[in-house]
């Protein structure tokens, strides 16, 4: 039986140059990898106890593990290893652990990212290499299977694109082919799919996809026509977008996808104006109308004598709304805001608004009933399983589809078509790691629950701010704690400095674990502990929280929308909606009206390269800043926008936009700077 061993995380210190004093001695004992084996959090771990004279160092070595990725796992290493101390190893590195210094060499070798469909073949032939030689740079291909997003090294001394033109296959002359100008045409046949398609001419499924806009993978039918690039064109076609592209450091550079946002590879035809009357926009919300109205509900709370209930028919008060319709009925308010702003433009908007009422069946005879295939642009619908259903006939028929409200984190994967408002969780938590990265010369402290269930994501999250860190800083001068907090003020003071600031990270959306927190946190702050929080945008919606604690410890909050009340086009909006609907609008009215001011006057400038151009549409809005980013042709495109809100020991709240640029500027040139003009 083996042994079962517990593994508290406790309050931590990480300062590398400590570790390193050890440094690498010639009489380092032998490591053995330890039998003993623990499941946290879904991911195995070796549990490895320390024994006198072993390093960082060596039992890296042993266990064929980066020293990063046991420092991130182990972040009290850095206190100092000492004998019986344990610590938890990943079973498996997820980098490369035996190479040469040749073989790190970043300038010797292109890195690449594997795409669906791909092969060792096709991707020797794509480099004008061989499969041998890219197993040999990459030793656990020889292990396991190829797999989709796995980036792999190809060397460069033999990777040299073959631009000529290639001999012609005539074993691809298949009776279903028809050959016509750029693309080869093929008529399906029963059981073929882009995958197998991809096999048969030796081009990746993505150029296929490129070829043919609006194809569903999962929805091809016997007899389709579908074009296939030829072979020529997709050769060159990537020459001449990946030859130049600077080759990455050593070190992550995730955030570095954004960096080229104004270099899509989509081009923006800015003569392309829109030329009809009036455009055509559809809208699909959950607006419940049959129920709002009803003029009559039935009350049943009393009782009679013989206990049975009571049952009366009530009047509704006239100004009545059902209460899950209400935030849906305030953002089409905010549309009609939009289009009366619009009215004197010489914009003209068909508009058709379709009650959803949360049913799939409605929204699919809606989609029946009504020929919606030349509209110009869908808004919605709201919930998954109905957005999922619109989904689809948009990208059938070529259509620009908006999702207003979050959506599940692969929804972009499923139609290039789609415009995806709120950014997903994983780009928010990539964004807000960049920025907190900024401050590593603090004394930093990530706080969570120690909930094995947010173990996961817990990991996601401190690995993308450890490897933003490691891009400005070098591993000995990293100082990063992380503290398990379980309602004790000790270990939280335990992992302050007095004597400088402290960055306390506090990646949590709920409200009794960040209330006890920052309660302490405040308490903490009255002892000469200087202390700067970072947390999420649902924090402004707590009510058990105290707001002068958000003051005193200068909390910077993430969100992808905030109303700023000073900005002229709020003030017009908040004076439109009362003279229209007599009240105050709330944050559903101001994102309908960013929705439909934003997309009706894009839709006016742009027409049918509308996302083409999105990325170099910036006006002026009411509580959004749209930054949309696309990936690649095949994905949908996403806002990628995010404010920073920085509360001051002065009651004030500052508000800046995040850029996609992180300079670096030293304390003394920070006291000098308009925050709200940095660029992070």
């Amino acid at each position: 039986m083996k042994k079962i061993i517990n593994i508290h995380l406790l309050t931590i210190s990480l300062i590398l140059t400590a570790l390193i004093s050890f440094g690498q001695n010639d009489t380092i004992p032998e490591i053995t990898k330890s039998g003993n084996k623990v499941k946290i959090g879904g991911e195995k771990y070796y549990v490895h106890e320390v024994k006198k004279g072993h390093t960082l160092y060596s039992i890296s070595k042993a266990y064929e593990v980066p020293q990063k990725v046991i420092a991130r796992e182990n972040p009290n290493v850095f206190l100092g290893l000492h004998p019986g101390q344990v610590l938890k190893i990943p079973f498996k590195s997820p980098q490369k652990t035996k190479y040469t210094e040749a073989e790190n060499d970043t300038t010797e070798f292109f890195y690449h990212k594997v795409k669906k469909g791909q092969t060792l073949y096709s991707l020797s032939k794509r480099y004008n290499t061989t499969p041998d030689s890219i197993k040999k740079y990459n030793p656990i291909l020889s292990k396991e299977e190829l797999k989709t997003r796995q980036t792999i090294k190809i060397p460069k001394n033999t990777a040299v694109y073959n631009t000529q033109k290639p001999k012609t296959d005539t074993s691809r002359e298949l009776a279903t082919d028809q050959r016509k100008g750029e693309y080869i045409h093929h008529r399906l046949e029963p059981n073929e799919t882009l995958y197998s398609l991809s096999k048969k001419y030796n081009v990746e499924v993505e150029d296929i996809l490129n070829a043919n806009k609006g194809i569903e993978q999962n929805n091809l039918q016997k007899n389709q026509l579908i074009r296939i690039p030829r072979l020529q064109d997709t050769i060159e076609k990537r020459y001449i977008t990946e030859k130049d592209i600077k080759e990455p450091s050593s070190k992550d550079t995730t955030f570095a996808k954004y960096t080229d946002i104004n270099k899509t590879i989509f081009e923006c035809d800015t003569s392309n104006l829109y030329t009809k009357e009036e455009m055509n926009v559809t809208i699909f919300l959950p607006l419940y109308l049959k129920k709002n109205f009803e003029k009559y509900y039935i009350d049943s709370s009393e009782v009679k004598e013989d206990g049975d209930k009571k049952y009366k028919k009530v009047r509704r008060n006239p100004d009545y709304i059902y209460s899950s319709s209400e935030n849906f009925i305030e953002f089409y308010e905010g549309i009609l805001i939009a289009l009366d702003t619009l009215k004197n433009s010489g914009i003209s908007v068909n508009l058709k608004v379709f009650d959803t009422k949360k049913d799939t069946n409605e929204v699919k005879n809606k989609l029946a009933r009504h020929d919606l295939s030349n509209e110009d642009l869908i808004i919605g619908p709201v919930y998954d399983d109905n957005f999922q259903i619109v989904s689809a006939y948009a990208a059938k028929h070529n259509i620009n589809i908006v999702s207003p409200f979050p959506k599940e984190k692969n929804a972009l994967k499923y139609n290039p078509n789609l415009i995806q408002i709120y950014p997903t969780w994983n780009t928010q938590l990539e964004r807000f790691a960049s920025y907190i990265s900024r401050f590593n010369d603090k004394n930093m402290m990530l706080v969570h629950s120690g909930d094995s269930l947010y173990y996961p994501e817990i990991g996601r999250f401190k690995e993308k701010i450890f490897n933003y860190i490691s891009q400005d800083t070098s591993l000995s001068d990293i100082r990063f704690k992380e503290v398990a907090y379980k309602d004790s003020l000790f270990y939280l003071k335990q992992a302050l400095n007095k004597g400088e600031e402290n960055i306390v990270i506090v990646p949590s959306e709920k409200e009794a674990f960040v209330t006890d927190v920052i309660t302490n946190l405040n308490t903490l702050s009255k002892q000469d502990y200087d202390i700067r929080v970072f947390g999420s945008s649902e924090w402004q919606e707590f009510v058990n929280v105290n707001p002068e604690y958000f003051y005193n410890l200068k909390v910077n909050l993430f969100t992808p929308f905030h109303v700023n009340y000073n900005k002229p086009i709020v003030k017009q909006t908040i004076k439109r909606y009362r003279k229209l609907f007599k009240t105050e609008p709330t944050k559903y009215v101001f994102h309908g009206f960013d929705i439909g001011y934003y997309f009706f006057n894009a839709l006016h400038k742009y027409g049918d390269n509308l996302q083409n151009c999105l990325h170099n549409y910036t006006p002026e809005l009411s509580h959004s800043n749209f930054l949309f980013y696309k990936g690649k042709q095949s994905l949908g495109i996403e806002n990628i926008s995010i404010y920073v809100l920085k509360y001051h020991t002065d009651y004030t709240i500052e508000e800046f936009k995040l850029s996609l640029s992180r300079p670096k500027i030293s304390p003394k040139e920070e006291k000098n700077t308009d925050i709200s003009e940095l660029n992070y």
